[in-house]
């Protein structure tokens, strides 16, 4: 009988880190070409408002009651609170991957790795 590779076994773990980042990398790039050129200039207004700017607006446009914008405001902080933290758990990943992918490289792979990734961030800018 052959024996079972668990799914805690190095290589699978790297391939479906490697996977996931192939995945990311993907609708990252997807997200921002996406976006120049569907979305209207009113939502990338929008994109850039904060918390305060976004109830302001919205109430502008919509003519919100006291009691609209009260639960609007304590749905937007909901809203606010939940992307922090999304972006917190993304970047725990992202540094997780990196850190895994780097402990199988070499020290010149390791060196242009490093490069990659620097490259890679500051496209993303």
């Amino acid at each position: 009988m052959t024996e079972r590779v668990s799914w805690t076994h190095p290589k699978v773990i790297t391939a479906l880190l490697a996977v996931f980042l192939a995945g990311s990398a993907t609708g990252a790039l997807t997200m921002k070409l996406a976006s120049r050129g569907i979305f209207s200039p009113a939502a990338r207004a929008m994109r850039q408002m904060d918390r305060r700017e976004m109830l302001e607006y919205f109430n502008k446009e919509l003519k919100l009651s006291d009691k609209q914008q009260q639960q609007v405001e304590s749905l937007l902080d909901d809203h606010f609170k939940y992307l922090q933290t999304l972006g917190a758990q993304m970047e725990e990943v992202r540094v997780h991957g990196r850190e895994s992918i780097a402990r199988l490289l070499d020290t010149t792979q390791r060196q242009k790795f490093d490069r990659l990734m620097l490259d890679w961030q500051r496209s993303q800018r």
